[in-house]
């Protein structure tokens, strides 16, 4: 213990530091394996969307980019589109002036279509 207590006496800032580092390491570290976990599962792989999904839900689900499920949507920018706040698909819809089943339609032609032509031509 007496070394703690002469680190905080003559290291003081070093210590606050060394200590505010390692809670922010701890913090996304928790993260990081929060969402691994989440995304590991195979039940949220391909789920079928669902109203209070947003566009980046529904393209890590999928495995898609974010702007191929923006473009099956016909939207540009989700975030911009709502304003602040998540951009689910029922305030997608709302902004759009169109009934959230239209979207979810789209979806369910759309999603499979784009995956398989994801898959026949991954990234370089």
């Amino acid at each position: 213990m007496s070394k703690l207590r002469y680190l905080w006496a003559h290291h003081r800032i070093a210590s606050i530091g060394f200590t505010v580092a390692l809670l922010a390491a701890l913090f996304f570290s928790v993260s990081f394996v929060r969402r691994a976990i989440y995304w590991s599962d195979p039940a949220h792989h391909r789920q079928i969307p669902e109203p209070w999904m947003t566009p980046g839900y529904i393209a890590r689900s999928w495995h898609l980019p974010i702007p191929e499920v923006e473009a099956i949507l016909r939207i540009e920018n989700g975030r911009a589109l709502v304003g602040p706040g998540r951009p689910t698909l029922n305030r997608i819809a709302k902004a759009t002036n169109q009934p959230v089943e239209a979207l979810l339609d789209r979806l369910a032609t759309g999603l499979p279509a784009a995956l398989a032509q994801h898959q026949a031509d991954p990234p370089k």
